[in-house]
């Protein structure tokens, strides 16, 4: 059963695994905000049958804010829980909208930090899709780090500028002559982050690289609009600009721009090493006071949001309405699984991507379709995870001639 508990967690009380301090800046770590639990670990494992899908690892969210830095972090995360020697599928390139920011992305930083025909180290590059589009954008080389991007994963077109090295970053990986560090989408799966950011710090300089590029989820946007599907257990870490820039700071980066991205889903930082120590400056009380208000606000924020899809899943189900959910990833995952006990509304979950198609959903075990395979059924309702995607989806769906069924977004 899946509990759901707004009141602050008593210091000290947390479930597996234990962060006792801020992983930020080392803060006793505060009274959790907010606690999810039994969700599954993984929001990119891909399972073959439902029976694997339904016996995922499960674990608990206890989400806490530092008063001192800003940064909101799972004080329950355990790293023991999680195991990527399965296959994980976790590629957004396949959907037009993703593939023209990701270019528009690379282009920018290629032309902002003249990176031309020259070396970049990517950092945490997954399945190197970024790495990919770097290249495209005039970069020269790029090192693609991740312990799952192996030489089999670069394309044979890339395969003399596009080095894969599958291993945990470490400082020594930075080579001499590189022209920036990339980090999209790492920051925020690191429970120890002074730790992994001075190993970043510490390539960067001992190589004479001039510039990180950063990228994170943004959390004031999530608690802003109540995203609850937007929580994943493998996101220990989450910043808004100010504390990402908070972050940088104080490991001694000097920022030089910091903004949303995405429709403000994003986060995007550009900063280089200072000359000489620094020690950042700790989150701004205006910060901290806004922060403060967004978390106490989040749970019943939350709670709203899951009794309005809860009654809504209900009422289809009882008017006999068929609902699949558009978005087999993450998203999909934590909003299905947080709506278990009403769930059984929905009869399939549709993504994009092949290497989702006919697998399985984690925790509840639905099938994963493709759009192609609606044709067959038309569902009454198409549930879309992410109104970013609103505009391709409608049209593929009138390309497949579902012009009946009707798209909501969440």
């Amino acid at each position: 059963m899946l509990d759901l508990s707004v009141s602050p967690i008593p210091d000290g009380a947390t479930n597996g695994g234990e962060l006792a301090a801020c992983p930020s800046c080392s803060a006793p770590a505060p009274p959790a905000f907010i606690r999810l639990t039994e969700l599954p670990v993984h929001g990119t494992a891909v399972f073959a049958t439902a029976a694997e899908a339904r016996a995922v690892t499960t674990g608990d969210q206890e989400l806490a804010l530092c008063g001192t830095c800003g940064v909101v972090f799972n004080r329950a995360f355990d790293m023991s829980k999680l195991d990527y020697t399965g296959e994980h599928e976790e590629s957004q390139h396949l959907s037009p909208r993703f593939a023209a920011y990701a270019a528009e992305l690379s282009e920018q930083w290629v032309k902002r930090h003249e990176l031309r025909d020259q070396h970049v180290v990517e950092i945490g590059c997954g399945a190197g899709d970024f790495a990919a589009e770097l290249l495209r954008a005039g970069v020269g080389s790029v090192t693609g780090i991740d312990p799952h991007f192996g030489p089999e994963r670069v394309p044979a077109d890339l395969a003399q500028r596009l080095r894969a090295m599958p291993a945990f970053y470490s400082p020594e990986m930075v080579e001499p002559g590189t022209a920036a560090v990339v980090c999209r989408h790492t920051l925020e799966h690191i429970p120890e982050l002074a730790v992994f950011g001075a190993d970043i710090l510490r390539g960067m300089r001992s190589a004479g690289v001039p510039v990180l590029l950063a990228e994170v989820p943004d959390l004031g946007r999530i608690l802003t609009d109540g995203a609850f599907w937007d929580l994943q257990y493998e996101h220990c870490s989450y910043f808004t600009p100010a504390t990402l820039g908070g972050y940088l700071g104080r490991l001694g980066f000097d920022v030089l721009d910091v903004r949303t991205t995405y429709t403000d889903q994003y986060v995007v930082a550009e900063a280089a090493p200072a000359h000489g120590d620094t020690t950042g400056e700790p989150g701004t009380a205006a910060e901290l006071d806004r922060l403060h208000q967004l978390c106490e606000g989040f749970a019943t924020h939350t709670i709203g949001r899951i009794t309005h899809w809860g009654s809504w899943l209900d009422d289809r189900r009882a008017a006999g309405d068929t609902v699949v959910v558009w978005g087999g990833g993450a998203k999909g995952l934590t909003f299905l699984n947080m709506l278990r006990e009403h769930a059984d509304a929905v009869s399939a979950v549709v993504d994009i991507n092949p290497g989702l198609q006919h697998h399985y959903i984690g925790g509840l075990g639905l099938p994963i379709v493709a759009p192609r395979d609606l044709v067959s059924a038309p569902p009454r309702t198409v549930l879309l995870m992410n109104p970013v995607y609103v505009d391709e989806v409608r049209a593929l769906l009138d390309e497949l001639g579902l012009q009946a069924t009707e798209l909501i977004t969440v």
